[in-house]
């Protein structure tokens, strides 16, 4: 019962602490030594295992080196013409004088014995199989079996002094002046008590002694007796320990084929041995302090240091019973003043805090409620108070709001944090935060923080409002470009289709150069009208890169064609640079590299009056791609700098001065600053006004390794060779100067067109007449659209004929409508020559065909 009671009998905490404290002194320092053992122990096994790793590489290399220095001997011999001659004269005598002269310029590489076959029979040996015990029918047997192949090859040939183990290889003579196979000479190296070959490894590695063995017989050692056997060679261990050797095995590989060939290494293991035991001395010597340690501690302790404890134990007792902190008396121990000091300081920042948190409860302007984990109002903060009790209107929402808070708080009890939990509570919205007080792991309470979001709530309703606004303004905006491009191709498809159909006819040259300012005029207002839609494609999102395969000088070749006769012009000299072959071929988009190109070249030789318009192309071949950089250089009239940084705006220019002299929509570096971003490249310019100015274009192409594009590209057919018969087109168009135009077109080529100036109309004609070769179909139609008649006439009617559709519209979401609607191709309006012939070339290419007949194929 005594022993129970001291037993039960709680501790100081001067002992505690002294427990510990040895303890984590002990156990510290024992992991450190055994750490550093382990350490020291994992960084001499990888020196062993990497000494081990050399010593097995070294080996396999010496034993290949001596191999292939035989191999190479045989081989320069068995192609020799003086042995070839003696074989050829059956001369035995004349290859016994030639192998005593080579064999004293170099014994060292020479086999342990040779022999010739010729006719599958031996004809030459020079003797030395005897020395091993090796009968000649041996020889014979090992000629037989090695019939094909010049590898190495291990044998075992019995002899009067035992099994010997040999290596052969075999290669053939050959006569070098008519390439005849005059017979097979074979070399043989006995492995067996090969002291050269164990002297030739053992100097070439770093170890004490090595032995040969096959299996478990070991037949070379450099060793001395017979003491080495394979059963004390395997006792040893190859890692690390405390042994007298240590002992590796290595398997010998020839010509990279594993092989029964082993060679032990063998090497002292004293310094490994007397480094082990130096350790264990140290952790026993270590274990000793440790204890010497220990009781010195626990009594200087127990004199010293208990007394100090129970002083800054009664301080802390005092310290939380009290509302008032007296300063720390002190103590003679450093550390225990530091602590003390410490524990002043934080009573009172706990005290300041506690009334923070209370001025803080008390004034805070957003309401405050705690609540117990049920949900029972403990107490409300001033500002609750007047919110909830009595507020302006003079109503009480304490109600209303403890039911609508119940829920969250109920959830916040679960130990959940809420934020951001919007309330209406009367008129106004608050946005609350549940926060759980947890205590020794227990949820003791629930405060709720509130804040007056009612402005910010309706602020955030009229944004929402107002973006729907801009989305909706965007579509309409849309909407409103793809209805006025259809507006200004329609008239331009008028203008720019009547000049190039008149151009034809005329003869006197003034007329032409009216005409083709004309037809000039009309392109530029196209050019405008594309950047416009270009431009409001890129606002939009709606800008893509769509890569295809093309060669890159086309580049070149294009910007030069059009650009140097404007140059010559002006007077104006146009040099063009690349270092571009004519059949590198990349995978990009040569439309948009082409709208880079053009704009910026477009501008040079705009603003360029004299001097010249430098253009140069690089293409940089990378592993997988190319970097292709654009430089375009004038001596124009060049920018201010202040206004560099602003040209890529849309719609700006240098000047007002600019725009009023040079005209232009402002669009084109804006488009070319996009179109730079879409390919993830760069741009710079650098410019000084009077000198010039001068674009960088940094960008990556990808590279085509193995090309598919056709040697000849797509050119022009003569509208009169196009097609062998006449075929017949359905012309949907509701604008007669665009039917006009279309006709005048098709005509040319032979074509019978019937028009018809609705969908409407489209529908009921292929009703009657389901024989049309070709549907030409406009986009904007009255009544019905060129897209709702498409998907009518694949599925209502349930016609295959050819649609092409004309449309005004450049927009790519209309392209992509039609083509689901079921067009087979797309044009793009206003009607050109040369965009026509290529449509008409597809057409042919693809749907164009006579039967057995010579009759029209019908597309039903």
């Amino acid at each position: 019962m005594k022993f129970w009671k001291r037993r039960s009998k709680k501790h100081r905490l001067a002992t505690t602490l002294t427990h510990s404290l040895i303890l984590t002194i002990g156990v510290l320092a024992i992991i450190v030594l055994l750490q550093n053992f382990q350490v020291n122990r994992q960084v001499v096994e990888q020196e062993v295992a990497r000494s081990k790793q050399q010593t097995s590489s070294l080996i396999q290399e010496i034993f290949n080196f001596r191999l292939k220095s035989v191999e190479i001997q045989q081989d320069s011999y068995s192609r020799s013409q003086s042995m070839v001659d003696a074989l050829r004269a059956d001369s035995g005598g004349d290859i016994d004088r030639f192998f005593d002269g080579v064999d004293q310029i170099d014994p060292d590489i020479s086999p342990d014995f040779r022999f010739i076959a010729k006719h599958g029979k031996i004809f030459w040996n020079n003797e030395n199989h005897r020395f091993y015990g090796i009968d000649d029918s041996e020889l014979n047997q090992i000629s037989q079996d090695l019939i094909t192949g010049n590898h190495w090859y291990i044998a075992q040939a019995p002899s009067s002094m035992g099994t010997r183990y040999l290596l052969i290889r075999r290669t053939s003579m050959i006569a070098l002046d008519n390439g005849e196979v005059v017979g097979d000479f074979y070399v043989g190296i006995v492995l067996n008590n090969n002291f050269s070959l164990m002297k030739g490894l053992l100097d070439g590695s770093n170890v004490d002694e090595l032995a040969l063995a096959v299996g478990s017989e070991i037949i070379a050692s450099s060793m001395r007796g017979n003491t080495y056997q394979i059963e004390w060679l395997k006792q040893y261990s190859p890692s690390l320990n405390s042994e007298e050797f240590m002992i590796s095995k290595i398997d010998v590989e020839i010509d990279g084929v594993a092989t029964f060939l082993s060679v032990y290494t063998i090497q002292n293991n004293s310094h490994i041995a007397l480094l082990m035991r130096g350790h264990y001395l140290w952790l026993g010597g270590a274990a000793v302090i440790i204890l010497l340690i220990a009781i010195y501690s626990r009594y200087w302790l127990g004199r010293r240091v208990s007394d100090e404890l129970r002083n800054l134990m009664l301080y802390t007792e005092q310290s939380t019973e009290t509302h008032h902190v007296e300063p720390f008396k002190g103590s003679t121990i450093a550390e225990f003043n530091k602590i003390g000091q410490s524990f002043q300081r934080s009573f009172k920042r706990l005290r300041e805090q506690e009334k923070q948190f209370a001025d803080l409860f008390n004034f805070s302007l957003s309401p405050i409620v705690l609540w117990d984990t049920k949900g029972n109002l403990l107490r409300m903060n001033p500002a609750a108070e007047r919110c909830f009790r009595c507020n302006e209107n003079g109503t009480d929402l304490y109600p209303i709001m403890q039911d609508s808070l119940l829920p969250q708080v109920r959830m916040s009890a679960q130990g959940v944090s809420l934020t951001g939990v919007n309330m209406a509570i009367g008129a106004k919205t608050y946005r609350w935060n549940f926060s759980p007080i947890v205590l020794d792991n227990i949820t003791r309470n629930i405060i709720a923080q509130g804040q007056d979001v009612t402005s910010f709530v309706e602020a955030e309703r009229q944004s929402q409002t107002a973006r729907e606004e801009a989305e909706e303004l965007a579509r309409a905006r849309a909407d409103f470009l793809a209805k006025m491009s259809h507006e200004l191709r329609t008239p331009l498809n008028g203008i720019i289709g009547m000049s190039q159909l008149l151009r034809g006819h005329l003869v006197a040259e003034q007329d032409i150069e009216h005409v083709d300012v004309l037809i000039n005029s009309g392109e530029h207002l196209l050019a405008v009208l594309n950047d416009i839609l270009d431009f409001s494609k890129i606002e939009q999102g709606k800008f893509h890169i769509q890569h295809a395969e093309f060669r890159v000088k086309e580049l070149v070749t294009t910007v030069e064609k059009i650009y140097r006769p404007l140059c010559i012009e002006k007077g104006v000299q146009l040099i063009v640079n690349s270092n571009i072959e004519d059949d590198q071929t990349v995978f990009s988009d040569k439309v948009r590299l082409n709208q880079i190109l053009f704009n910026l070249a477009s501008n040079a030789t705009k603003f360029t009056h004299q001097g010249h318009v430098s253009i140069d192309i690089e293409l940089q071949p990378r592993q997988l791609n190319y970097a292709l950089k654009i430089v375009v250089e004038d001596t124009g009239i060049g920018i201010d700098r202040k206004r560099i940084q602003h040209i890529f705006d849309p719609f700006v220019q240098a000047d007002m001065s600019t725009a009023r002299e040079y005209g232009g929509s402002g669009l084109g570096l804006a488009i070319v600053y996009s179109l730079v971003e879409l390919f993830d490249g760069s741009i710079e310019v650098d410019s000084e006004v009077g000198i010039g100015t001068r674009f960088v274009v940094n960008l990556m192409v990808d590279k085509v390794i193995e090309s598919n594009l056709a040697l000849n590209q797509q050119q022009m057919i003569t509208p009169e060779t196009m097609f062998d018969r006449t075929v017949e087109v359905l012309l949907v168009e509701d604008n007669q100067t665009n039917a006009f135009i279309a006709k005048a077109f098709c005509h040319k080529y032979g074509m019978k067109v019937t028009w018809v100036p609705d969908g409407h109309n489209a529908i009921e004609q292929l009703r009657v007449n389901r024989h049309f070769d070709l549907i030409l179909m406009d986009n904007q139609l009255p009544n019905l659209g060129g897209i709702e008649t498409t998907q009518l006439i694949r599925d209502e009617l349930k016609l295959s004929i050819p649609i092409y559709a004309c449309t005004a519209d450049g927009m790519q979401d209309t392209k992509q409508s039609f083509i689901a609607a079921g067009a087979d191709y797309v044009i793009v309006k206003p009607l050109k020559e040369l965009t026509l012939n290529r449509a008409f070339q597809h057409y042919r290419q693809h749907f164009f065909a006579l039967d057995g007949r010579g009759n029209k194929t019908s597309f039903e």
